[in-house]
């Protein structure tokens, strides 16, 4: 097994860069199994974090993120009632609202079907579609369910992703 770091925007980008590095794709797509892209977002401070109502553009940017990942998962369950939490700041965690990380994932699978799209050549757009079809979540859309169980925050959301 082997680990390795690649730098990109995502897990789904990782297939180009090896192709870009001179990986074949008959070598490459046997040879992967899952690849994982991550992002450390700040925890908010649980002695002093507090709800808010979302202001228009966050409630807006919030709803159609789960739209979108509704469409890649009908059976998500992704309760929002329009408060996000906010971090405040106090002598626990030193005022900045925030006590730990926590970690923004996107996992991408890399099932027979993307095997075989990687060793014909395909685009990533459509290894993207594909993987949509399976429930493969962005890092972004990891974020935002956890803004909704209130373990970070938009702005720190935002500031890593």
């Amino acid at each position: 097994m082997v680990f390795t770091t690649l730098h990109t925007n995502g897990a789904i980008e990782s297939i180009p860069r090896l192709l870009n590095m001179g990986v074949k794709p008959y070598m490459l797509a046997p040879s992967l199994n899952l690849i994982v892209a991550q992002r450390l977002c700040r925890k908010v401070c649980p002695f002093c974090a507090t709800k808010r109502a979302a202001n228009y553009g966050e409630d807006a940017e919030i709803k159609e993120t789960i739209k979108k990942m509704l469409d890649a998962n009908p059976k998500l369950n992704l309760p929002y009632d329009g408060q996000i939490t906010q971090a405040v700041g106090c002598e626990k965690c030193n005022g900045t609202g925030y006590q730990g990380r926590i970690a923004i994932v996107e996992t991408f699978e890399i099932t027979d079907d993307i095997k075989t799209m990687i060793i014909e050549g395909r685009m990533v757009n459509e290894m993207y579609g594909k993987a949509r079809e399976m429930g493969f979540l962005t890092m972004k859309e990891d974020g935002i369910i956890k803004i909704l169980d209130g373990k970070t925050t938009l702005e720190e959301l935002r500031r890593v992703v």
